[in-house]
């Protein structure tokens, strides 16, 4: 197995497992254990943002995302590159809500407002997140096991 294929399918199984480990923090949050909470929650977004880097810079460094595909018969599709785009986008906009929540959740935190006014909205974006996580999880199952496996 290559680097790359180490890369993708490490990227794929974190995707997996993110909602399940979010939803857990959650757990915590509604027991008030806020601090583990928050350390799990900062610490499994850095995880992801770092794989994700991991993952760009191994598709670049192959020859673009085409390269890492190529052997596929569904690459040529309709139905994949939808899918392929849809997953991206639905990634892209999952990650940049987290990141509003977390980065929005520690100025907070540092004023000591919490729970305050930002409890409900971010209870609501945390939802949000989670939904994004379990639909970018089971995308990329499906983007890797046409890619790959089918």
């Amino acid at each position: 197995m290559n680097y790359s294929l180490i890369v993708v399918y490490g990227m794929l199984t974190l995707s997996i497992f993110t909602p399940f480990v979010a939803l857990y923090a959650v757990k915590l949050a509604k027991e008030k254990k806020y601090a583990q909470h928050i350390k799990i929650q900062r610490n499994l977004f850095h995880t992801c943002v770092t794989g994700v880097i991991l993952l760009e810079l191994t598709i670049r460094l192959s020859g673009g995302s085409g390269s890492l595909v190529e052997s596929s018969p569904y690459i040529a599709t309709s139905f994949f590159k939808n899918l392929l785009w849809a997953h991206i986008t639905g990634a892209v906009l999952t990650y940049i809500v987290w990141a509003f929540t977390i980065f929005k959740s520690g100025k907070q935190n540092k004023k000591s407002n919490l729970p305050g006014k930002f409890r409900i909205t971010h209870r609501k974006l945390g939802y949000f997140v989670i939904i994004g996580l379990f639909y970018t999880g089971i995308t990329a199952f499906i983007v890797c096991a046409m890619a790959y496996f089918l």
